[in-house]
C-alpha cells in the first residue's frame, strides 16, 4: 500500500472520529436536552454506535481483531506514572453536583469512548500507519489525536488552557502508541482513557484557570518523561527494527 494512500486512509478515520461526537452534539442541542445523565447516556449510545461501524470498517480493512489489539496486554511498571497523572486532578477537589446515576451514566459514556477512540486510533490507524514504519505509527497517531481535540477551540474556554489540552492530548497519545507497541494490546490504553475520562469529569473543573494550568502542566511533564523513556525502551528491544 502505498504512503499516500495510507495517509488519506488515516485522515478518513480522523474525520470518522469526529463525526460520532459530533453528530450526537447536533442531536442534543436539536432537542435541547439539558439533564447531565440524558446528556451522557446519549453520547454514550452514540460512542457504542461508533464502536460498531468500527468493527465493519475493521472487517473490511482485512485487518485481524487481534492485529488490531483486542487481545490480553501484559501489565508493565509504566503503569505507575500513569497513576499518579490520573491522581493530580482531584488536588482540584471533587465535582460535588454530579449524582449516581449520571455517574454510572458517564462511566458508560466514557469506556465507550475509550473503545471507540482506542479502537480508532491506536488500533486501525496505527496499524495503517504501521505499514509505513512504527516511528511513524507512533507519531502519526499521536499528532493526528491531538488534531482531533483541537475542536476544543471551539468550546469558548481559554485559548491557553485549550492549546495546553491538545498538547496533553498529544503527549497521551504518543505514550498510549508507545504501549501498544510493547504490548500489542489496546486493553490498557482503552482501560486508561476511559478512567482518564471519568477523572476529568469528576474532579472540579470550576477552579481557576492558573490552578487547572498547574495541574495539566506537572501531568504533561510526567507524560513527556514517560513518552521519552518508553521510546528507549522500544530502541533497547529493537522494536522498530522489526
Amino acid at each position: 500500500m502505498k504512503p499516500m494512500t495510507i495517509i488519506r486512509k488515516a485522515v478518513l478515520l480522523l474525520l470518522f472520529s469526529l463525526i460520532i461526537p459530533t453528530s450526537a452534539g447536533v442531536y442534543i442541542s436539536i432537542k435541547e436536552v439539558t439533564d447531565p445523565m440524558t446528556i451522557y447516556i446519549i453520547n454514550g449510545c452514540a460512542m457504542l454506535a461508533g464502536c460498531l461501524l468500527l468493527l465493519f470498517i475493521i472487517q473490511k480493512s482485512r485487518f485481524h481483531l487481534k492485529e488490531i489489539g483486542f487481545q490480553k496486554g501484559a501489565l508493565g511498571m509504566w503503569v505507575i506514572p500513569i497513576l499518579f497523572i490520573e491522581a493530580i486532578p482531584f488536588i482540584a477537589g471533587l465535582n460535588k453536583d454530579l449524582s449516581l446515576s449520571s455517574f454510572m451514566s458517564l462511566c458508560f459514556f466514557m469506556v465507550c469512548v475509550g473503545m471507540f477512540e482506542e479502537g480508532i486510533f491506536r488500533g486501525i490507524l496505527f496499524q495503517y500507519l504501521k505499514r509505513i514504519n512504527l516511528s511513524t505509527a507512533i507519531w502519526g497517531s499521536a499528532v493526528l489525536f491531538g488534531l482531533g481535540h483541537s475542536a476544543n477551540l471551539l468550546s469558548g474556554k481559554s485559548l491557553t488552557l485549550t492549546v495546553a489540552q491538545i498538547l496533553f492530548a498529544f503527549l497521551f497519545g504518543f505514550v498510549a502508541a508507545e504501549i501498544v507497541a510493547l504490548t500489542n494490546s489496546l486493553q490498557w490504553v482503552i482501560i486508561w482513557h476511559a478512567v482518564h475520562n471519568i477523572v476529568d469529569q469528576t474532579t472540579n473543573g470550576q477552579t481557576s484557570v492558573e490552578l487547572q494550568m498547574l495541574l495539566l502542566s506537572i501531568q504533561c511533564v510526567i507524560l513527556l518523561v514517560l513518552a521519552v523513556v518508553l521510546w528507549r525502551r522500544l530502541r533497547m528491544k529493537k522494536v522498530f527494527d522489526r
